[in-house]
């Protein structure tokens, strides 16, 4: 009966140890920009700026991913990702620089992956940047 009593438990506190423990969420940074040399030929490159690695992170729940993500984000950090997306920026034609920058969050593994390796995809007219040491 003891065994029976200690089965029951653990199937109990299954639950609560997965409440506990929350979800993992997924971050990157990205922007773009075109650059566009003659619009009547459509001379255009799309410029896609992407974090080379994506992040993760727990949060107390999924529909929390980007509160929590913003909460953790320290100004350095924030300032760190615009000025290395900048700097990158400032040697492209056409590009402007940005004021903000902000992560694309995701609750879903499957679906950052799936978001991340669109951008990084390759297409006609489109160059891939990909921004290299990151903070997290």
């Amino acid at each position: 009966m003891t065994t029976l009593r200690l089965c029951l438990a653990v199937i109990l506190l299954c639950p609560l140890t997965a409440l506990a423990e929350g979800v993992v969420c997924h971050y990157f940074w990205t922007t773009d920009c075109f650059e566009i040399r003659d619009p009547r030929t459509r001379d255009i490159t799309h410029h896609v700026l992407l974090s080379e690695q994506r992040h993760q992170f727990q949060a107390s729940s999924a529909a929390q991913c980007p509160a929590e993500l913003e909460a953790s984000l320290t100004i350095d950090e924030r300032g760190k990702a615009l000025n290395a997306f900048n700097k990158r920026l400032k040697k492209l034609p056409g590009c402007k620089l940005l004021e903000t920058l902000s992560p694309r969050v995701f609750s879903d593994e499957g679906e950052a992956v799936s978001e991340w390796q669109r951008l990084a995809g390759e297409r006609n007219f489109k160059q891939l940047h990909l921004i290299r040491r990151l903070p997290r």
